[in-house]
């Protein structure tokens, strides 16, 4: 097994230099830092950190980190589920904070003693990931997904049972549909905007002036439901594709006096239980986050231990609906309401 010595031979450095590189001093020219770094692909290098090499495995957030999100931390909840039943730990890794100029990933990851990564990215980060992915290390890409050959994926297919949420609408008589999603795009996202027009341009009810883009807050979920219930010509029916926004809307929704689903039928979407603590009980979208999280751990596991031989997986789970009871028959003569919750009769 290559050693510390091996890379400063390498090098023409001294070992303390060779360190003091792999622990990230900034007393090293960067030219120095490059040739030792260098060194250690040459030499395929793991430095030992504490216990073992390679002893973790990395959550990094290529784009926004949205850790407080319903989903991912219910991934994390996931991902720690696979770690305890591991001997390697999570870590989670600010790559624009501390990778170095110059720093391939698989330095950084050996100076870090980083085994693989789960990835967390959005559509605009995409070809960043997909340069991370071309040195043929073990990621996995959690929730987002597009075209790539270099990187394994894994999520929850939501397209299919967005459809079905769409149709139940229409079949209950809704003809004013509305859409939120969250103003970021990934490919859960756009799978769920896909679902709605695809399933209203068949019926010939599609109105781009519906179709929203919010934060993902339960306080945008308020905002969004009183900017559209004061709409001349509102929606009777919204499919929410973010679970804190469709909570903030329906909580709106009681402090305006709006009865769900008598005035306005919801369907929200659900990456953990949340669709059973609100009242009435959600009609949703759901997927389960904490099992899509453990399996990217396991994933993770799988592509370290077989090596570059292993080609990138695309693991894809399905959603499904679930009608519960926030969705009813479209109301005959829909009354619009002003934010302060006064009822203008139809």
């Amino acid at each position: 097994m290559p050693s510390i010595r091996d890379v400063a031979r390498t090098a023409g450095v001294s070992i303390a230099t060779v360190s003091r590189v792999m622990n990230g001093t900034d007393s090293v020219a960067p030219d120095l830092r490059h040739k030792v770094m260098q060194a250690v692909d040459v030499c395929d290098y793991a430095p030992k950190v504490g216990r073992r090499s390679l002893d973790s495995v990395a959550l990094v957030y290529v784009g926004p980190y949205t850790v407080g999100s319903p989903y991912d931390s219910s991934c994390l909840e996931g991902m720690v589920e696979g770690m305890r039943e591991s001997d390697f730990d999570i870590t989670i890794v600010d790559l624009k904070r501390d990778r170095a100029p110059g720093e391939t990933l698989r330095q950084f990851f050996a100076r870090k003693g980083i085994r693989g990564a789960v990835l967390r990215c959005t559509a605009n980060e995409r070809a960043l990931a997909t340069e991370l992915g071309s040195e043929g290390l073990p990621l996995v890409v959690l929730g987002d997904h597009f075209e790539c050959d270099k990187l394994s994926f894994i999520y929850a297919e939501s397209r299919t049972a967005s459809e079905e949420a769409v149709d139940h609408l229409v079949s209950l008589g809704y003809t004013r549909i509305a859409f939120a999603a969250c103003e970021r795009d990934d490919g859960d996202h756009l799978d769920r905007l896909l679902a709605y027009r695809a399933v209203l341009e068949k019926h010939g009810l599609i109105d781009e002036s519906l179709i929203c883009r919010v934060p993902p807050h339960r306080f945008d979920g308020a905002q969004l439901l009183r900017n559209l219930l004061g709409m001349p010509n509102r929606p009777t029916a919204l499919y929410i594709a973010d679970p804190l926004v469709a909570v903030g809307a329906m909580i709106e929704a009681h402090r305006m006096g709006v009865r769900i689903p008598d005035d306005l039928s919801i369907v929200g979407f659900d990456d953990t239980d949340i669709r059973n603590s609100v009242f009435p009980r959600m009609s949703a979208v759901c997927q389960d986050a904490t099992m899509l999280g453990r399996a990217a751990w396991e994933l993770v596991m799988q592509l370290s231990t077989d090596g570059s031989n292993q080609a990138p997986i695309v693991n894809k789970q399905k959603a499904w609906l679930e009608i519960c009871n926030s969705t009813g028959p479209a109301p005959t003569t829909p009354d619009r309401f002003l934010p302060t919750g006064a009822r203008i009769k139809a």
